[in-house]
């Protein structure tokens, strides 16, 4: 159990004035957390785990008034390398506000990503493939361009009947979904990136080889 206290701030909740984060035209919000969300977030925000990766500063909420950055820091853990697992990061820093459709939101600093790739040589050519996952908070800025699973075929040759050599096939998807954890609101963004060729008579079109995707992070905040 924290121990409590009471603070008055900058009049607007923090000990600090929040910067204001400069808003792309073609900006998205989704699930933004409310004023009371963000400020639960800042001053009780305890641990965050996201697969191997822990934070956890060991402050004491009180303590972030004469030492507003306590809470700030982050931790990694695992191998961003192709075909070695993947790595977790999980971060947390200070909150901030934007203005979007002439409506001023907040955005909590906490923020949980993993990385993996797999690569692999086979029928004459290989496989490559990128899994991003993100949770953050509020808005977003979709990657372009995207495409779902096609596959063709390879050729070698003159027109108008080259002979084909093999297959190719590719992929690149992007998905945001509102998440909540810990009683706090996030957005959780998942990109994924395919392609591969093969060559030889007969040869299947290239399946995805992504890597799995973990479980949901969890979030500890200080309770009184």
């Amino acid at each position: 159990m924290a121990q409590s206290f009471t603070a008055l701030g900058k009049g607007n909740g923090f000990p600090f004035c929040l910067t204001e984060v400069n808003v792309s035209d073609n900006a998205i919000l989704s699930n933004a957390p409310t004023l009371e969300q963000t400020m639960n977030a800042y001053w009780n925000f305890k641990s965050a785990t996201f697969g191997g990766a822990t934070f956890e500063p060991g402050n004491e909420p009180k303590d972030l008034i004469c030492s507003p950055d306590a809470n700030v820091g982050s931790a990694r853990s695992g191998d961003d390398s192709p075909n070695q697992g993947g790595e977790f990061t999980v971060r947390n820093s200070r909150p901030s506000i934007y203005y979007f459709g002439g409506v001023k939101y907040y955005r909590h600093g906490i923020k949980m990503s993993f990385g993996a790739s797999n690569v692999s040589e086979e029928n004459g050519g290989g496989r490559g493939s990128l899994l991003q996952i993100d949770y953050f908070s509020g808005l977003y800025i979709g990657t372009t361009p995207l495409y779902g699973y096609e596959c063709i075929d390879e050729t070698f040759g003159e027109p108008p009947d080259p002979p084909v050599i093999g297959k190719s096939a590719g992929e690149r998807t992007e998905s945001f979904t509102a998440v909540t954890i810990g009683g706090i609101p996030f957005v959780r963004r998942i990109f994924k990136s395919f392609g591969g060729s093969y060559y030889g008579d007969g040869v299947p079109c290239p399946a995805r080889n992504y890597p799995a995707e973990p479980g949901t992070p969890t979030l500890n905040l200080h309770t009184y």
